[in-house]
C-alpha cells in the first residue's frame, strides 16, 4: 500500500515538473512572439499607398485614418500636404505635433501606427534555382541575402565573385562570402521595394 501511494506522489510530481516546463516555454515562446516584431515596426518608414491611422489625443475631428499619395503625402487638416514617405511613425507624431502646436492646439499629443502596408516586392535574377520576384510586408525586414535564398539560393553555374545590387540606377557588386561573413545586423544589406539583385554567371 505504502509502494501504491508513494508511487502514486512521483507521478503525480513528475507531472507537476513536467507541466511547468511546458508553461515556462510557452511563455518564453509567446514573449519572443510579441516583443520580436517591435523593433522593426518601431524603425518601419512610411511608404507611399500605406494606410496610416493617426490619432491626435482630445480631437476627435482630427483623429482619422489616412492612405498615403504616390508622392508620400498624407494632406492633414489645418496643415495641409504633409510629407511621411520614408519617416518613421514617431517621425511623423513629431512632424504633426510641431506643426499643430505652432499655430492650432497647445502642447498636441499625437500617435501614429500603421494600419496597413504596402506589400513590396524586389526581383531577383540570373543565376539562382527561381528567377523572379520576391514580395514582402513593409514592416518585414528583408535582407540581400535572404532574398537570395528565398529564390532558391545560388546555382553550381552562379559567379560567387559577382552579385549585383541595383537601387534606384545605381549598381554595386558584392561578393557571396563577403556578405555571409557579415554578422552585425547594422552592417546588413536590408531591401527596399524596386531593388534588383542579378547573380551573374560563372566562368567555367
Amino acid at each position: 500500500m505504502k509502494e501504491l501511494i508513494f508511487s502514486r506522489r512521483l507521478t503525480a510530481l513528475s507531472l507537476l515538473l513536467f507541466f511547468t516546463k511546458i508553461c515556462s516555454v510557452i511563455g518564453q515562446t509567446t514573449e519572443d512572439h510579441k516583443t520580436a516584431p517591435q523593433d522593426s515596426i518601431q524603425d518601419y518608414k512610411i511608404a507611399a499607398q500605406d494606410i496610416i491611422v493617426v490619432d491626435v489625443v482630445g480631437e476627435k475631428e482630427l483623429s482619422r485614418e489616412f492612405r498615403v499619395s504616390s508622392s508620400g503625402t498624407i494632406t492633414f487638416p489645418y496643415l495641409g500636404n504633409v510629407e511621411v514617405k520614408n519617416k518613421t511613425p514617431a517621425e511623423v507624431e513629431t512632424l504633426l505635433r510641431v506643426g499643430l502646436d505652432k499655430d492650432y492646439l497647445v502642447d498636441p499629443q499625437v500617435i501614429v501606427n500603421v494600419k496597413e502596408y504596402r506589400i513590396r516586392t524586389v526581383a531577383v535574377l540570373g543565376q539562382v534555382y527561381k528567377p523572379g520576384a520576391i514580395s514582402f510586408q513593409g514592416e518585414q525586414k528583408l535582407t540581400l541575402l535572404d532574398a537570395i535564398a528565398m529564390a532558391g539560393g545560388l546555382t553550381r553555374l552562379a559567379n560567387e565573385s559577382k552579385i549585383e545590387f541595383t537601387r534606384a540606377g545605381k549598381t554595386e557588386i558584392y561578393k557571396w562570402d563577403k556578405l555571409r561573413e557579415i554578422k552585425d545586423p547594422k552592417q546588413f544589406i536590408y531591401l527596399e521595394a524596386g531593388d534588383i539583385i542579378n547573380v551573374r554567371e560563372g566562368m567555367f
